[in-house]
């Protein structure tokens, strides 16, 4: 007998079984998994994070609407010739600042007192009140038992009448 057939019939020879797949084959049997998984994390976080600074820029814009509404309504009022038409001054001036910051028709009111006896006498005070309404976007009114659709804004504006100034006391 030859020494290299007996070593081979002596040494018996391992069954087949499956080779560890190097990591390099691994890696690219799995290739585009990593796109399909950071899509999905992007849409997860992108979308509310859009969806926040929608609603928060929204906020914000009825916040300034609010307070510049109630600044000039006081001061269209107090800067009316006469009494009878300083109501409708103020109204006119705080619906064209609602315009301005993309309000509409109804979704802000002023409301104008006087504290003291006479509105435009000369070294009185007239106070505003002003209020939006902010509707949050993609809040069907259906869930609006459960879940607040709008926002109410208010902001309170105290405006001096002139003391030298006329007025109809």
């Amino acid at each position: 007998m030859r020494p290299s057939i007996a070593r081979r019939a002596r040494t018996p020879r391992p069954a087949r079984t499956a080779r560890p797949v190097p990591v390099r084959r691994r890696l690219l049997q799995e290739r585009g998994s990593m796109t399909v998984e950071v899509a999905f994390l992007l849409v997860l976080l992108v979308v509310p994070l859009f969806y926040l600074v929608g609603t928060l820029g929204r906020l914000q814009a009825g916040a300034y609407a609010v307070t510049a509404a109630a600044r000039e309504a006081g001061r269209a009022f107090v800067t009316a010739p006469v009494v009878e038409a300083a109501p409708e001054r103020a109204r006119a001036a705080a619906g064209l600042v609602y315009d301005a910051h993309g309000f509409g028709e109804g979704e802000g009111g002023v409301v104008v007192r006087c504290p003291d006896a006479a509105c435009l006498a000369p070294g009185s005070s007239v106070l505003v009140e002003t209020e939006v309404h902010v509707p949050l976007p993609l809040v069907p009114d259906f869930v609006g038992d459960a879940v607040p659709t709008r926002i109410t804004l208010t902001a309170a504006h105290l405006e001096p009448v002139e003391e030298f100034g006329r007025g109809d006391g």
